[in-house]
């Protein structure tokens, strides 16, 4: 696992020369280990090298088909960019990852760096507002004590509360509130307003998202907007927490 997490947008061809140092392990153990890895289809040699191989395709698509979360938001995402005339993203909360798993793209063509299948900043955004604002407490403080002892993530930390108490009063905010607004602090000409959704026991799972150009004439009032955005959140969150029906049993099972 640690190899594939050397893979990223500016390195998609590793070799083994690149594998050892990164890992601090020998040659012959990083080849060793790209080979499991290709054997099991993760990974695909190409000229003396690796990249991702085609069970990762294979596991997108079946992300993509029949995630419970994915699935059952699409319809509602595509009719919420329709209404909008925005872009609407469905950001994924992963232990201590959030990123964005799908994406309906609005009339206009927006330069939106955090696109589909990339980490994003866990202390910046609006998606990771809203996250953050539901989050179990014990879990909040754990990821604040991390996000202040990391150079890369003190700033993002300390631009919501720089002392604990600070940063918790700030989500709270959020939270009672029910929505975030931000205004470039992932792209300069992104706004984002991001509303929670709840799986079935009543945690924070996601958060959708409708991003617009700032220097564009918006379609609909930003209030007009935040209130379609946290009706879809809602009728999101409640199809989620429906009963899903138990898959059907194939003939020679019940036979």
């Amino acid at each position: 696992m640690a190899i594939l997490n050397l893979f990223s947008g500016e390195h998609t061809l590793i070799s083994v020369d690149e594998i050892a140092p990164a890992l601090s392990m020998s040659a012959a153990s990083a080849y060793r280990y790209a080979s499991e890895l290709t054997e099991a289809g993760l990974l695909a040699r190409s000229t003396g090298r690796f990249r991702l191989g085609p069970k990762i395709i294979e596991l997108e698509y079946l992300i993509r088909c029949y995630d419970p979360i994915i699935s059952v938001a699409q319809d509602l995402m595509t009719g919420l960019s329709e209404l909008t005339g925005s872009d609407v993203l469905l950001c994924n909360f992963y232990e201590n990852t959030i990123v964005n798993v799908s994406h309906v793209r609005g009339p206009t063509l927006l330069d939106i760096t955090y696109t589909k299948g990339l980490p994003m900043p866990l202390f910046r955004g609006s998606q990771a507002h809203v996250l953050l604002a539901h989050l179990d407490r014990r879990k909040l403080r754990r990821l604040f004590d991390a996000g202040m002892a990391d150079p890369a993530t003190a700033a993002d930390v300390r631009a919501i509360g720089a002392e604990w108490p600070a940063f918790l009063a700030t989500l709270k905010r959020i939270r009672e509130q029910g929505h975030y607004i931000s205004r470039g602090e992932l792209d300069t000409r992104i706004c984002g307003i991001a509303a929670p959704v709840f799986g079935e026991n009543g945690d924070i799972v996601s958060s959708i998202v409708v991003a617009s150009d700032m220097h564009s004439p918006p379609r609909m009032s930003e209030h007009s907007m935040v209130q379609m955005l946290t009706h879809t959140a809602r009728e999101l969150s409640q199809r989620l927490q429906q009963p899903r029906p138990a898959p059907a049993r194939s003939r020679s099972a019940s036979a």
